[in-house]
């Protein structure tokens, strides 16, 4: 009898000790995971992110820099509702970043045109094309533009050339 109390102990002893390592195995791996987690929402210290490279505008103008001295213009536009620019062009590239509202550009000429919204970035128009940007929504929308220009070389151009 006292050996089979032994056994049975020995037996139960087994048990426990199988069920609390992997019960602290199944913690481990848990706790593994939630570290994990926590570690990948970390988020890096400088983050970089390319918004838009562009070789052709959103229309599909292919892009051309200008002749003379590099300059680099940047300009926030803001359209109040229903407001729209007159028709216009660039003689370089650019980019615009639509940071609040929403615009539709628009080619007159030939009707092509694309409606632009908080978060959008665009390549804009280029060359001899006029065209317009309107604020078709109820809020104010601001525009942050970039131009690769050259010194002397105004960004805009509001008649035909």
């Amino acid at each position: 009898m006292a050996g089979r109390q032994s056994t049975t102990h020995t037996r139960g002893h087994m048990i426990r000790t199988t069920l609390t390592a992997s019960a602290l195995l199944v913690v481990g791996c848990t706790t593994q995971i939630v570290l994990a987690e926590q570690a990948e929402k970390k988020p890096e210290p400088i983050a970089s992110e390319v918004l838009l490279q562009a070789s052709a505008s959103w229309k599909g103008d292919q892009y051309k820099y200008p002749q003379g001295t590099p300059q680099i213009t940047v300009k926030e536009v803001i359209f109040q509702p229903g407001a729209k620019s007159k028709p216009h062009s660039h003689d370089m590239p650019g980019a615009a970043l639509i940071q609040e509202g929403e615009l539709l550009c628009e080619v007159p000429a030939t009707r092509v045109s694309k409606r632009f919204v908080a978060g959008d970035v665009l390549p804009t128009t280029f060359k001899n094309d006029l065209h317009t940007c309107e604020n078709t929504g109820t809020e104010v929308t601001k525009a942050l533009v970039f131009y690769a220009g050259a010194v002397g070389l105004p960004t805009s151009y509001y008649t035909q050339k």
